[in-house]
């Protein structure tokens, strides 16, 4: 994958700041075009690709493992080898490659880490309170219509809790990203790039 260089700012998180910063900042993104489109929007576009991605890994993880391991240990692992991946995306459809990549991976890690944590216990949560077996009963008989009076826990896997889990370290990530990948503040009060 080959990177592109071009020259605008990154935008501070206002959606007019978007269309109104310009400086002479380079930052580089898998493609120029992707400067026009507004950081909340490339981030929501990487967050969706990032976790289709995430989520295949993880389901694939849990029908290799499910019997040895809890679910919350396989999302732990998973998730930690996908943080890398994550930061690469973000990168590349976000907020530009940065010139020092390890630095900046290791300074969003600790968002990495904090969700593993977040994503373990709230799917030890949901293993818990049997979530995926009572959301696919819900939705067989009040979405697809269908009478069902049992669900077969080994037939739901874990997709609804991983919707949820995403949905929730997804929220926090977008948060903990847009402080750490956004850059201070100058004295006069204009973003320094």
């Amino acid at each position: 994958m080959a990177t592109t260089e071009s020259s605008v700012s990154i935008p501070s998180g206002n959606p007019k700041d978007t269309q109104t910063e310009k400086n002479d900042t380079k930052i580089q993104l898998l493609h120029p075009s992707l400067l026009n489109i507004p950081l909340q929007v490339r981030f929501g576009i990487q967050g969706v690709l990032s976790n289709v991605l995430f989520m295949i890994l993880y389901n694939t993880a849990i029908e290799q493992f499910a019997h040895v391991y809890a679910a919350s240990s396989i999302y732990a692992v998973v998730y930690f080898f996908y943080i890398p991946i994550g930061h690469a995306m973000s990168s590349l459809l976000v907020f530009g490659w940065p010139s020092a990549y390890v630095q900046n991976l290791l300074s969003n890690y600790p968002i990495g880490l904090t969700s593993i944590v977040i994503g373990s216990a709230c799917t030890a949560y949901l293993d818990k309170i049997e979530f995926n077996a009572s959301a696919e009963q819900f939705v067989e008989t009040y979405i697809m219509k269908k009478d069902t009076t049992v669900v077969d826990e080994e037939d739901t896997g874990e997709f609804y809790s991983s919707l949820v889990v995403v949905l929730v370290t997804g929220i926090y990530a977008y948060l903990g990203s847009v402080y750490v990948n956004s850059q201070p503040k100058s004295k006069d009060g204009k973003k320094e790039l």
